[in-house]
């Protein structure tokens, strides 16, 4: 059975993050104002912080993929909340509308590719955008409605774990 193939810049806008320095950000005690910072960090949806918003430069939105392309490479997540990143990660949003369930199905599709990348080797920086993905029409059919069940449960356990 042969699957569908697309390079992952067909399914989703890549914009290469904002490129921020942790040491540079005030971090900030007050979780519900705050601001999520997404590192290289294959962990915790990859949450290095919480930082005061910059008046200058608007957060991305919630609902939106990270993907690091040096450190724990090519580590994905869909992020819960509004964030800014750190330098080498890139953020993907759809063309086209997706759930939950799909976003994180792609998520696992990018990190099956990470056996091609290392730490203080080969990096994904210029070759993140033609990553081969399943294309949209050979999402399997059990991805859709997982949310309803466990994902639903860990969803939830994740943004507890981000508010006070």
């Amino acid at each position: 059975m042969s699957v569908d193939l697309v390079t992952l810049d067909s399914i989703f806008y890549v914009d290469n993050g904002n490129k921020l320095d942790l040491n540079k950000m005030q971090q900030s005690s007050d979780r519900r104002r705050a601001v999520a910072f997404v590192s290289r960090s294959g962990e915790d949806n990859g949450l290095a912080a919480f930082v005061e918003r910059l008046d200058e430069l608007e957060p991305y939105a919630s609902g939106m993929i990270t993907v690091a392309l040096g450190g724990s490479a090519l580590s994905s997540f869909v992020q819960p909340r509004p964030f800014y990143t750190a330098q080498n990660i890139v953020v993907l949003k759809p063309k086209s509308p997706m759930n939950l369930d799909v976003k994180l199905y792609y998520c696992l599709c990018i990190e099956a590719n990470k056996f091609r990348y290392s730490t203080y080797g080969r990096e994904a920086n210029r070759t993140v955008r033609s990553i081969h993905v399943p294309a949209l029409h050979e999402v399997p059919s059990w991805v859709h409605g997982v949310s309803n069940t466990s994902i639903e449960r860990l969803s939830s356990d994740l943004l507890n774990l981000t508010e006070i």
